[in-house]
């Protein structure tokens, strides 16, 4: 069995070698201008001034290396579930027109998304294929860390989710547990309200085991990719478990996570819980904090080495 690892991003990995880059260059230009004690104070000015755009850097490279495509293409192994339980055979055993989605070929990278629903976005439990199903839990999370779970362990194939951003930033969700196949719900609708939660979000599943994982590589133990996303190509019909078959519009993401650490022993075949969500889009992936600290550490020996000139 190809037991190889996904490599963490490179996009991640070029902005941490360039940010470092840059506050060593700041570094080495305060250092000379710290030893030019016998320049003008026009001239001084004028180095700090450099230091200063170069404090910038760090800001500047994220818009380049922290794009909504910046995950890579996840490495699919051979699923321990045996024949028939792949992402790929599971897919195809629901697409019911069109061109289908192509599981390896088709992934889009994306990691953080913004709600685009009037009303309701809309989460259809499709697949849970692991021996962690009875724990596992899914939901949303946003920039601060705050997460809001969508699914729980009892809910399974035919279940909806219902979350609803408000303007104030506030989230409502309800649950609707649906039986395998069944067209009225097997107990009442579950209700949660969360405040202050904004209207940008990622994508996490916490496994049986206690290991949390994201669709922001990141954040994820050695920056490894966890999920999968494939976005509707408004050409493939399918029929969800429980549901009549619709079009996979270009407004709906299927989310699909491996639920064993992919550094680690595991098949990698991304089917151990898999969602629809509807009414969302793509949005950039929010600066890690580390990013603010560079730039707050240059601006810092500017104004340090100013204070020193002028005194």
């Amino acid at each position: 069995m190809d037991q190889g690892l996904v490599k963490p991003s490179v996009h991640l990995r070029s902005f941490c070698k360039m940010s470092i880059l840059a506050l060593t260059v700041i570094i080495r230009l305060c250092q000379y201008v710290n030893k030019k004690k016998d320049q003008t104070r026009g001239s001084i000015l004028m180095k700090t001034q450099i230091v200063a755009s170069i404090a910038t850097l760090p800001l500047a490279l994220a818009g380049v290396f922290l794009a909504p495509q910046s995950a890579g293409a996840a490495d699919f192994g051979t699923s321990w579930d045996g024949s028939g339980y792949s992402l790929q055979e599971l897919l195809d055993g629901i697409t019911t027109d069109g061109p289908g989605v192509d599981t390896v070929n088709d992934q889009t990278g994306y990691e953080w998304f913004t709600s685009t629903a009037t009303g309701n976005s809309t989460a259809s439990f499709m697949f849970e294929i692991a021996g962690y199903a009875p724990d596992n839990i899914f939901g949303i999370y946003n920039a601060a860390g705050t997460k809001i779970q969508l699914f729980g362990g009892a809910n399974d194939e035919g279940d909806s989710s219902y979350f609803t951003f408000l303007a104030d930033g506030s989230v409502s969700v309800s649950t609707i547990p649906f039986a395998p196949g069944a067209s009225v719900p097997t107990t009442s609708p579950s209700y949660n309200f969360y405040t202050d939660f904004g209207n940008e979000f990622g994508f996490y599943l916490t496994n049986g085991g206690g290991q949390t994982f994201y669709t922001q590589n990141a954040l994820n133990n050695g920056g490894y990719q966890q999920a999968v996303v494939y976005e509707g190509d408004d050409a493939t019909t399918m029929a969800l478990p429980g549901k009549a078959p619709g079009l996979f519009t270009d407004n709906e993401f299927i989310i699909a996570f491996e639920d064993l650490w992919v550094g680690g022993h595991t098949d990698r075949d991304y089917n151990d819980l898999v969602v629809m969500v509807e009414s969302i889009a793509p949005a950039s992936v929010p600066e890690p904090a580390t990013l603010f600290g560079l730039g707050a550490v240059a601006v810092g020996l500017v104004a340090s080495r100013r204070s020193q000139k002028n005194s």
